[in-house]
């Protein structure tokens, strides 16, 4: 019985109705409630019709007696009809019940799918937050590291001069104990020979020119021993500038250790953080993992035909829409131009490293040389390829961005990166799931959505041909899949018109 069905019988019209055709009924056929279903056999009532009218007293009476119905039949007819009547409203009750539970139900698994989708949205906030902090951290990291190279740097500067200030204190203590000892010598000699010996020099020579020589000479000597004290007294003073110096260094030394030592302890906190940040999103994206699988058997319940499914179907592909502006938006902001220059094409080759004539067309799509196909699985195939189609569900018309591949046993089967790249953005996204995006160069930008895990982190540069992940069937996905986009300046094109072609 269909819900307008019952919504009819239970309705007060249709009770006046039964009512009316009740009584009808009553006075219209025998008397009898056993005889309520029965039609006459057409012979007896010939048969009646045809016998002679004798007695017409005594006939009229039995036929009044076998036609009219006795009060007492009457009431139980009536009795009768109440009971299957009330019988009836019985079942209409708990049919209106069951389609009161039922309707209720439908609302409720809408509540319970909208709740999940609102838990859905805070973990999804949760996972950005976290993901930007751990962003943050690793920049962090990146600087202390940066720091702790300069500071290691500054340091073995520091002993370097150190060691060359060592050095040249020794070289200065040792001439500086030459010039002692010459010193001392001098000292020594003028004092053995007396006050008088330069006038006695001078005195006793025979001739002017003896004299202008040995006066010569005397002034040299002197000249020398001033020569002599000057350089002590410099080398004295380089020698407390040189253990100034090093007395410098070395409290700088002391100082950059102390900083390196402050800048590694640092390093090793933030390191710990990004652990715990890490996984504590691990923990966030299996929760929200848990909560889509979820969702999804709510709405695997739900009756597909009813109105509420159609309005989280559209609601999850209005979603989809939006994640697909954000992401041409994102990859304008943080990737490469289709006006920055191409990528060189790498020579071929053959097995021997012989480089061959290439003869790779010039007019394939942009960035579209040497793209390998994302997945090595046999028997894959397109369950859904790029283009507009209509919608099963919500009947509407709109653009695929992407195209599903899948296969029998694909479930986590590795995913390559098609060509070498610098990956842009990596994390757990509502609409998309496990979610990758590699620039290419060139403006050419590849996507690999609904993945069952990410093996690379933003930033990392990849190789043609390294796994960046694993398929699977998070987010807005109804099997396990790899939905692959090519977006050339962030705009979506048919990645099987000259980038892939099915193994």
């Amino acid at each position: 019985m269909t819900a307008k069905m019952s919504a009819r019988i239970t309705s007060k019209s249709f009770r006046c109705l039964c009512i009316v055709l009740a009584a009808l009924f009553l006075f219209a056929a025998p008397a009898s409630a056993d005889n309520l279903l029965e039609v006459p056999d057409p012979e007896t009532t010939q048969a009646a019709t045809q016998a002679p009218a004798t007695e017409p007293e005594t006939t009229a009476a039995a036929a009044a007696t076998t036609n009219a119905p006795s009060s007492e039949d009457a009431s139980q007819a009536l009795d009768e009809l109440q009971d299957q009547y009330n019988k009836i409203e019985d079942e209409l009750k708990i049919n209106e019940e069951k389609l009161s539970q039922v309707s209720s139900e439908k609302k409720q698994q809408k509540k319970v799918v909208k709740s999940i989708y609102n838990q859905i949205d805070d973990t999804q906030n949760q996972i950005n937050l976290l993901t930007s902090r751990i962003n943050l951290l690793n920049v962090d990291i990146s600087n202390t590291n940066s720091q702790i190279g300069i500071i290691t740097s500054q340091i073995g500067s520091l002993n370097g001069q150190i060691e060359a200030t060592e050095t040249a204190i020794s070289d200065k203590q040792t001439a500086l104990g030459e010039a002692y000892t010459l010193l001392k010598a001098r000292i020594r000699a003028m004092y053995m020979a007396g006050n008088g010996s330069t006038l006695e020099f001078l005195l006793t020579s025979q001739d002017f020119s003896t004299l202008m020589t040995r006066a010569e000479l005397l002034r040299r000597v002197a000249q020398h021993d001033n020569d002599l004290m000057a350089t002590i007294e410099s080398d004295i003073g380089e020698l407390e500038n040189l253990q100034a110096t090093l007395t410098g260094s070395i409290a700088q030394v002391q100082g950059k250790k102390s900083e390196l030592d402050g800048k590694k302890t640092a390093l090793d906190h933030t390191r710990e953080d990004v652990q715990s940040s890490s996984a504590l999103l691990a923990s966030k994206q299996n929760e929200m993992k848990a909560q889509y699988n979820e969702a999804q058997k709510e709405l695997n319940s739900m009756d597909k035909e009813s109105a509420e499914y159609v309005a989280l179907i559209r609601q999850q592909e209005n979603q989809l829409d939006e994640v697909s502006k954000q992401m041409e938006e994102y990859i304008k902001q943080n990737a490469s131009k289709t006006t920055d220059p191409k990528p060189t094409r790498e020579p071929v080759t053959d097995e021997e490293g012989n480089e061959l004539e290439d003869d790779t067309p010039d007019d394939l799509p942009t960035g579209s040389t040497k793209m390998i196909f994302p997945l090595k699985c046999s028997g894959v195939y397109i369950s859904s390829p790029y283009g507009y189609r209509t919608h099963p569900t919500t009947g509407e018309y709109k653009l695929h961005t992407g195209t599903d591949f899948t296969a029998g046993g694909i479930y986590q089967k590795p995913i390559y990166a098609v060509r070498d790249g610098t990956v842009i953005y990596a994390q757990f996204q509502k609409a998309y799931g496990n979610f990758i995006m590699i620039d290419h160069g060139a403006g050419v930008v590849t996507c690999y959505a609904h993945c069952d895990s990410i093996s690379v982190v933003q930033g990392d540069k990849v190789a043609q041909g390294q796994v960046i992940g694993r398929v699977g069937t998070t987010g807005y996905s109804t099997g396990p899949h790899l939905h692959f986009e090519v977006r050339i300046d962030g705009k979506t094109t048919d990645p099987m018109n000259g980038y892939l072609t099915l193994p």
